[in-house]
């Protein structure tokens, strides 16, 4: 029998996401008011801290709550937000999917973000860490509600 390398999570019935087998994600509203990077909620691995080292992952989810003038959707609000607030460039592109990096170095901003839309764009989650083929495959994972 072979044993699974992850295991799938509820992300408080926003969207669900393939996550490695034993982790889990919480929201952490304790650890940044407003959410870091402009999200509306932010979920960190339990017990990693506010850092992110080469194997954690952390999810951002943004909505239509967070748009401003001239936005008509969330996928809109956070590319904007992240590359002109936060600095990321546009590393790909492909489908629903888009990969962000930064070279900052910051240790609570990951450099790779690759996140994904639902079909009209109200709902986006960017998913961040050091290794992007594993962000891929994560981000690829992630159905919405």
């Amino acid at each position: 029998m072979v044993m699974p390398i992850s295991s799938t999570q509820d992300f408080d019935g926003l969207f669900t996401m393939n996550v490695p087998l034993g982790q889990h994600y919480s929201d952490v509203a304790w650890c940044r008011s407003n959410g870091a990077l402009g999200c509306a909620k932010e979920y960190w691995e339990d017990d990693s801290g506010c850092e992110i080292d080469g194997n954690e992952m952390v999810c951002y989810f943004y909505d239509n709550s967070q748009l401003v003038e001239g936005e008509s959707n969330a996928w809109q609000h956070a590319v904007n937000d992240l590359t002109v607030s936060y600095l990321y460039k546009v590393y790909q592109k492909d489908g629903n999917s888009l990969v962000l990096t930064n070279d900052i170095g910051m240790r609570n901003m990951p450099p790779y973000l690759v996140g994904k839309v639902n079909e009209d764009g109200s709902k986006a989650v960017f998913v961040g860490g050091y290794d992007l083929n594993n962000l891929k495959k994560s981000a690829d994972s992630i159905e919405f509600k």
